[in-house]
């Protein structure tokens, strides 16, 4: 019992997390709340008058998906035009849900006043594909840098462990210690990319790819698009979960207004500078070769250069920004998996983040080997499903509750009896495939209407799914309302 004692005594101490989905009441969070700016300092911005501080998305992660436009042979103008007119629309979204946090509920436990508590499966598997590909793709990104600074001497399955080890420290500790470390975190990547977008600016060059025309040139800009829009509302499943100790009545524009240009900003900027980056390849040789040989670590280490030592410091510190960056995907795959019943809220959170940690690297350092296909095809896939998950609570929201809040009964969320049967919401997500099917192109499939888009095709899965599943749902779920009751 002493010991037992002494156990909880450090948990006090170290304010290490012990909760799980539970919801946070009015009471809970009268007792210990988050301010209001934490909505906005961990996404990274300068917002009102306060500080800044970290965002996840001023990672070498989102430098390597600005460069995907290059590889897919866009020019860098056309590039930096859809990265922002698909961020400044397509980070409504998650900025929206990360408002859902004021129910005091996870976003995937949210989900089951739409898809039932049995139905709700479906949000949680795909949520932990999502976070566990997330973090295998921002593990390899900073791992490529790595390995560029070591000159092949540290190899990417190394960075890969070091930095999902790292992220998993973390995430035990909880959302307080998350919080803490995020004030502090954004600083270094943010001089590597002024200094990197400085140093490598000679380098740079607008015309160095010229895009495609006609009918191909449209295939290669809506593969694109579907990239960076999957980039962006991939936050979609977890925003809100950072939320839920927020004092009730903080005015929701508030949190919305935070979290839209914490998410936006940086990933304008970085991902304008990775196309950047990608075009001094297209003109330098030595450029190229380092490409090919590590990755976004390459460019990024020849456009350091001139820096000299100080450069190659700056190197680590871009690796290794790839640990903020995955630490949402760590700590809320463990929320996710709490969702899988009863017997599954009992397991301790921090179980579920080591499993969480065991995935990350097993599928990160497979994934190494083939990163481009991996990079392209999992952000085109994992918009698909997003999207499927945003629709129905859009739908749900705002027609089935008539947009109002006081229309939720906050004390079902965990009884199977009170909630939707889901059979509306499995439908549509049946549905929302089928078009995902039809207009998808990755490496490995083509769909039948993404075929008809130039030579090569070209993506509109995620335009097709949202058609079909908002197209679907309310007809379903008007007639399980009328059948069930619920």
């Amino acid at each position: 019992m002493k010991g037992h004692y002494g156990i909880k005594l450090w948990i006090k101490k170290l304010s290490v997390e012990t909760g799980g989905i539970q919801r946070v009441t009015d009471e809970d969070r009268a007792k210990e709340t988050s301010k209001v700016w934490n909505a906005c300092t961990f996404w990274q911005v300068f917002i009102l008058l306060t500080s800044t501080s970290l965002s996840a998305n001023m990672a070498v992660a989102t430098l390597n998906t600005g460069m995907v436009g290059g590889a897919m042979g866009l020019s860098f103008w056309d590039c930096f035009a859809i990265i922002i007119v698909i961020n400044v629309a397509a980070c409504l979204l998650p900025a929206w849900t990360a408002t859902f946090g004021l129910t005091g509920l996870r976003m995937t436990t949210f989900s089951r006043y739409s898809f039932g508590y049995w139905g709700n499966l479906l949000v949680v598997v795909f949520s932990m594909i999502s976070t566990t590909g997330w973090n295998a793709i921002n593990s390899i990104s900073g791992a490529s840098v790595l390995y560029a600074v070591s000159d092949g001497k540290f190899p990417q399955w190394a960075g890969v462990i070091f930095i999902c080890t790292t992220v998993w420290i973390i995430c035990i500790l909880g959302i307080t210690w998350i919080h803490r470390l995020d004030a502090f975190f954004w600083i270094p990547p943010f001089i590597v990319w002024c200094v990197a977008a400085g140093t490598g600016a000679k380098h740079f060059d607008g015309n160095a790819i010229k895009s495609p025309t006609g009918a191909n040139g449209a295939a290669a800009a809506f593969s694109f698009i579907a990239v960076i829009f999957s980039f962006a509302v991939s936050w979609i499943n977890c925003a809100a979960d950072y939320n839920v100790k927020m004092p009730v009545n903080t005015p929701r524009w508030k949190i919305f207004l935070a979290t839209y240009i914490g998410i936006a900003l940086p990933t304008v900027l970085v991902q304008t500078l990775g196309a950047a980056l990608y075009s001094g390849t297209e003109v330098n040789p030595s450029w190229k070769a380092a490409y090919l040989d590590a990755g976004v670590g390459g460019p990024l280490k020849m456009a350091l250069l001139p820096a000299g030592g100080f450069g190659r410091f700056l190197l680590v510190l871009a690796g290794l920004s790839s640990i903020p960056n995955n630490i949402p995907n760590n700590y809320s795959f463990a929320l996710h998996a709490q969702n899988f019943g009863p017997r599954a809220l009992q397991i301790p959170r921090i179980a579920f983040v080591t499993f969480g940690y065991m995935c990350a690297i097993t599928v990160g350092c497979l994934a190494a080997a083939f990163f481009a296909d991996t990079l392209q095809t999992f952000l085109s896939i994992i918009g698909y499903w997003t999207i499927i998950h945003l629709v129905i609570i859009i739908e749900e929201h705002v027609i089935f509750r008539r947009g109002r809040w006081s229309n939720y009964n906050w004390d079902a969320w965990g009884s199977q009896e009170l909630l939707p049967f889901g059979y509306a919401a499995i439908g549509a997500f049946g549905a929302g495939f089928v078009g995902a099917a039809l207009g998808m192109k990755v490496s490995w499939y083509t769909g039948p209407v993404a075929g008809l888009i130039g030579k090569k095709g070209g993506n509109v899965g995620h335009e097709l799914t949202a058609g079909f599943c908002a197209l679907v749902f309310p007809g379903l779920r008007w007639a399980e309302r009328r059948w069930t009751g619920r």
